[in-house]
């Protein structure tokens, strides 16, 4: 039970440019958001804060400061900022991979936001038992609140290509993103049904020659990109997800072979990929649509805004947190914080249409409900007849039946 107080929340929330993450909360009652760049552990006795808010689990400031909460009873939040992805899990040499402090790993603070049920499996399986929270990514509630308004154009359809901010960690991933990039820039050339809009970081763009004809959708927000695009194709980042919910069939670009954390309804691995991937982008399927529907709702939950979910997170930790200092304890945070959404249920579309997921069949075709529904009675009654038939031959027309066919495939034999 969350305590009934007029006291505000402190919550120091360490930054590191990193604002957007926190700028929902600041319209949330009775939290006082302390947002910073120092990590110095005197501030939580200096400040009085009832809750640690960070990005990152791994940067040794933001470690310290957490374990610091903890020897002072204070509760310590971490908010994944972005999906999970194997190069930057296992391959990044920042991490892991280069002696360092494991990605995501080795949890210490008192629990976790995650963006999805996908996402907390993933990390409960690395040891966070208890401590993950499904809450969603509160920067993304505009696409909820304001669905992206989609604009028709003439002529060509365009493709939005884009890679993550980091489109690779090491010299040799790098080169595999650029091989992809130059793929696709030679399949566009040959696909007059597309124009490309280059959305391409680390320089690559200009390494590549990357020109499109809409100069002048550089340097928009994203959300404004997506409402001029009719389609996505990115390598593996948090846009994969921000443009599903955006509403636009979107296809992930990876020549790295790796285990997906992440997939999508289209997936481009190798340059035959390509053509057949742009020409299910242009005409989607209901098939494809409706598995991306599922991917997005698994990662990303999303079927009400998230902001709401972290702010009861906060203050049913805070509130823990000021009850446990009182009573010389520890925090005890059960290993559910945040009610599920639907309870955890994955309702389908509201467009659910059995006749696209199989156009052409027989049944799913038919539309008329006077039509099923005499089609359904001449269906039963012809049932019942036939039951009818069946009962009405005795023993002796079986044991005749059986006798002949033995004695047909002893001839045969």
């Amino acid at each position: 039970m969350i305590e009934n107080t007029r006291v505000p929340i402190k919550v120091l929330a360490l930054s590191f440019k990193q604002h957007r993450h926190y700028a929902p909360l600041y319209e949330e009652e009775g939290l006082e958001i302390i947002e910073t760049d120092d990590a110095e552990p005197e501030r939580l006795g200096e400040l009085h804060v009832d809750l640690v808010l960070t990005l990152s689990n791994d940067f040794w400031r933001s470690g310290r400061l957490v374990r610091a909460a903890n020897e002072r009873r204070i509760p310590a939040l971490y908010m994944l900022d972005g999906v999970l992805e194997w190069r930057h899990q296992w391959l990044n040499p920042r991490f892991g991979a280069g002696g360092k402090a494991p990605f995501g790993q080795l949890i210490t603070a008192d629990k976790v936001a995650c963006l999805g049920w996908r996402s907390a499996r993933v990390l409960e399986s690395w040891g966070a038992v208890g401590k993950c929270e499904v809450v969603g990514i509160p920067r993304l509630d505009h696409y909820i609140d304001e669905p992206v308004q989609h604009k028709v154009h003439e002529g060509p359809k365009r493709l939005l290509v884009m890679t993550a901010n980091t489109p690779g960690f090491t010299p040799s991933q790098v080169a595999a993103v650029k091989g992809a990039l130059r793929d696709v820039k030679e399949a566009l050339s040959d696909a007059p049904g597309w124009n490309p809009i280059w959305r391409v970081r680390g320089g690559i763009d200009k390494e590549l020659d990357l020109n499109d004809r809409y100069p002048d959708l550089q340097g928009l927000p994203l959300r404004d990109v997506f409402a001029e695009a009719d389609a996505v194709l990115t390598t593996p980042s948090t846009v994969v997800l921000e443009s599903m919910l955006a509403g636009l069939p979107t296809a992930i670009l990876d020549y790295s072979n790796s285990p997906p954390y992440l997939t999508a309804a289209w997936m481009v691995t190798a340059p035959m990929h390509i053509p057949s991937v742009l020409e299910e982008l242009s005409e989607p399927t209901a098939r494809r649509l409706l598995y991306q529907y599922g991917v997005l709702h698994d990662n990303l939950a999303c079927f009400t805004p998230a902001t709401p979910r972290l702010a009861h997170l906060i203050r049913s930790m805070a509130a823990e947190g000021r009850r446990a200092r009182q009573a010389g304890r520890a925090p005890k945070h059960p290993a559910r914080i945040v009610p599920p959404e639907h309870g955890g249920l994955l309702f389908p579309p509201e467009d659910l249409n059995y006749a696209k997921l199989y156009p052409g069949h027989p049944v799913f075709a038919k539309r008329d409900l006077w039509e099923l529904q005499l089609e359904l009675t001449q269906a039963r009654r012809e049932i019942e007849y036939l039951r009818d038939r069946l009962k009405a031959r005795g023993p002796g027309y079986w044991f005749a039946r059986g006798m002949t066919h033995l004695y047909q495939k002893i001839r045969r034999s």
